[in-house]
C-alpha cells in the first residue's frame, strides 16, 4: 500500500455556475370547477389531446384546448403549453375517479373475500368480505363495494359513501353525499382496489370548503406560478371579476387577467375595473367560442428567444364569429376599452380581427397588452438571471465589483429584449417628449440619460445601499434602475395622396 497521493496534490473537482433558474412559461391558465381535478391542484398539457384523455371529449376543457393549440401566430409559431388549476366555488366531498378498468366479470365473480383499506376523513378501516359471486354487471360490483363501506365505518362519510361504475369510461368512482366535508381520502394496499381502478393511476380527490376568487388564485400560484395569463372558465360575477382583477394589479405585471362581457354591461364593467392594471375584456362571443382567450394564445405564442419575436395583439385573427360588424358599436367599446372580435370589409373581402389589444389600468400602468407582455417577460428574465448570479457566485460584493456583476447579469437580459424586440431603438422615429426627458433626468439625477433612451433604447444603473433590519443590523441591497423605450404597435395608418 502507498502513501495516498492526496498527501501532496489534493484536486477537488466540480461544476462551476451551474446552478440554472427557470424562468416562467407564459402560458394560459385556466381555473374550472370539474371534479375530475383535485382541489386544490394544477395540471399542465402540452397537447389538445392531453386535455381529451384527461377531461373527455364534450367537455369545456377540451374545447378551449383545441382552440388554444389550434391558433399559429404570424411568427410560425403556437402555444406550446396550457394550465388547469381547481377552483372549489362549492363545498366538495371526498371523490374517487378510477383508473380505466380491464379487469372482466368472470374475474370479480372469482372473488369471494375480497378487501381494501380505506381512508376517510380522520377515520381509517377494512372494507371485507366482498364477495362478488353471484354479480352480473359492473353496476353490481359497484353495489357491493358500496354496502361494504357503509358497513365498515360510522358517520356521514360513510354512511353516505355512494360507488358508481361510469360506463363510457369504464371506471369505478366513489363519491359521498355529505358535501361540506373537509375530508382526506386514501386507499391502502388489498386485494381488489387494482381491480376496481382505485390505485396509482386513480384521482384521489379530498373534500374542500368553499374558495373564493382571491383564495384560489393565492393558493394557484403558491404552487405554481409558471403562467402568464388567466382566466377562469364559470361565468363570475361582476364583484368576482373585480376581486380577480384586484388580485391581479398586486401582483405588479406579472399575469394578465382576461374575462368576457356582454355588450350590455360594457359600462358598467368598465368603470368598476378601469383602474386595475393588467386585467383585458373580450366582448362574449358565439356559443362555444371563446374570444376572451385570444389574447391569452398570442402570449403563450411569442417565443422570446427569437428575434423580432414580439406580437401586436390587434389585427390577429382566428377561428372566430365577429360579435361587432357595426361601427357604432366599434367606436363605444373602444372608448370603453372592451376588446372584440370584429369584422370589416375591403373590395368585398371580410376580414376579421382581434381589436384593439387593450387593458385596463391607471396613468402609470401599460395599457397596451403587447408592451404588458413584453414587460412580463423582461420582469421575468431580469429575476432569473439576477438569482443565477446569486447562487452561482460565492459572493457578490456591496461594492464596484458587486455593482459590475450585477450590471453584467442585467445587459445579458437587455440584449436578449433588443433582439426579440421588448426594447425599441427608436432615435428620430419617436422623439421622447419634453415631459418624458424631464421625468427621466429626474428618476435618474442624469441630464443626458434621455438621450441614452432615445438613441440606444434604454439607461441602466445600479447601486448599493445600507438597510437597517428590525433587529438594528445592517445589511445591504442593491437597487439598479432600467428605463427602456418600450415597443408600441401602431393601430393605424394614415396617407396622404397629394397629386402634383
Amino acid at each position: 500500500m502507498a502513501i495516498p497521493f492526496s498527501k501532496y496534490v489534493d484536486i477537488t473537482s466540480g461544476v462551476g455556475a451551474a446552478t440554472g433558474v427557470r424562468r416562467r412559461d407564459l402560458i394560459g391558465r385556466f381555473f374550472t370547477t370539474n371534479t375530475l381535478l383535485p382541489p386544490k391542484s394544477i395540471i399542465e398539457f402540452d397537447s389538445a389531446d392531453g386535455v381529451r384523455e384527461y377531461f373527455g371529449t364534450l367537455s369545456e376543457e377540451y374545447l378551449r384546448a383545441m382552440f388554444y393549440f389550434s391558433w399559429i401566430s404570424k411568427n410560425i409559431t403556437s402555444p406550446q403549453k396550457i394550465s388547469f388549476a381547481r377552483w372549489v366555488n362549492t363545498e366538495t366531498p371526498p371523490m374517487i375517479f378510477g383508473a380505466a378498468i380491464t379487469t372482466t366479470l368472470a374475474a370479480f365473480k372469482e372473488v369471494k373475500a375480497g378487501a381494501l383499506t380505506l381512508t376517510l376523513g380522520a377515520d381509517t378501516h377494512i372494507v371485507k368480505n366482498l364477495s362478488f359471486e353471484n354479480i352480473i354487471s359492473h353496476s353490481d360490483v359497484a353495489a357491493v363495494v358500496q354496502a361494504g363501506i357503509r358497513e365498515a365505518g360510522t358517520g356521514p362519510l360513510w354512511a353516505d359513501a355512494v360507488v358508481a361504475f361510469d360506463a363510457v369510461n369504464s371506471r369505478f368512482n366513489f363519491t359521498t353525499t355529505n358535501a361540506s366535508a373537509n375530508a382526506k381520502i386514501a386507499i391502502s394496499e388489498g386485494t381488489i382496489n387494482h381491480m376496481l381502478g382505485w390505485n396509482e393511476h386513480a384521482i384521489f380527490a379530498d373534500g374542500a370548503l368553499v374558495e373564493s376568487v382571491s383564495e384560489v388564485l393565492t393558493i394557484s400560484t403558491d404552487k405554481s406560478n409558471n403562467f402568464g395569463s388567466f382566466a377562469f372558465m364559470p361565468t363570475l360575477s361582476k364583484d368576482e371579476i373585480v376581486e380577480a382583477a384586484t388580485w391581479n394589479a398586486a401582483q405588479n405585471v406579472m399575469y394578465q387577467f382576461q374575462a368576457s362581457v356582454l355588450s350590455k354591461d360594457a359600462f358598467d364593467y368598465y368603470e368598476a375595473l378601469k383602474n386595475y392594471a393588467g386585467t383585458g375584456l373580450t366582448l362574449a362571443g358565439a356559443a362555444h367560442e371563446y374570444p376572451e382567450q385570444l389574447p391569452m394564445m398570442i402570449l403563450a405564442a411569442t417565443d422570446y428567444s427569437r428575434r423580432n419575436a414580439t406580437q401586436s395583439y390587434m389585427f390577429q385573427s382566428a377561428a372566430l364569429t365577429p360579435s361587432v360588424t357595426e361601427p357604432t358599436d366599434s367606436a363605444r367599446l373602444d372608448a370603453l376599452r372592451i376588446n372584440y372580435y370584429g369584422r370589416t370589409q375591403k373590395g368585398g373581402q371580410m376580414l376579421d380581427l382581434y381589436q384593439r389589444g387593450v387593458l385596463m389600468g391607471g396613468a402609470s400602468a401599460p395599457t397596451d397588452m403587447n408592451a404588458y407582455a413584453n414587460e412580463q417577460w423582461l420582469n421575468d428574465a431580469a429575476g432569473s438571471a439576477i438569482m443565477e448570479l446569486l447562487m452561482s457566485l460565492a459572493n457578490v460584493s456591496a461594492n464596484a465589483q458587486g455593482r459590475g456583476q450585477l450590471i453584467a447579469t442585467l445587459q445579458s437580459v437587455i440584449n436578449q429584449a433588443l433582439i426579440n424586440g421588448t426594447i425599441s431603438v427608436s432615435e428620430d422615429l419617436k422623439p421622447l417628449k419634453p415631459t418624458q426627458q424631464l421625468y427621466i433626468t429626474r428618476m435618474t439625477g442624469n441630464d443626458n440619460a434621455w438621450q441614452q433612451v432615445q438613441t440606444i433604447g434604454y439607461w441602466l444603473d445600479c447601486v448599493m445601499e445600507p438597510v437597517v433590519t428590525e433587529d438594528s443590523r445592517t445589511e445591504y441591497k442593491a437597487v439598479y434602475t432600467l428605463i427602456y423605450s418600450k415597443n408600441d404597435a401602431i393601430r393605424k395608418v394614415e396617407g396622404a395622396h397629394v397629386l402634383i
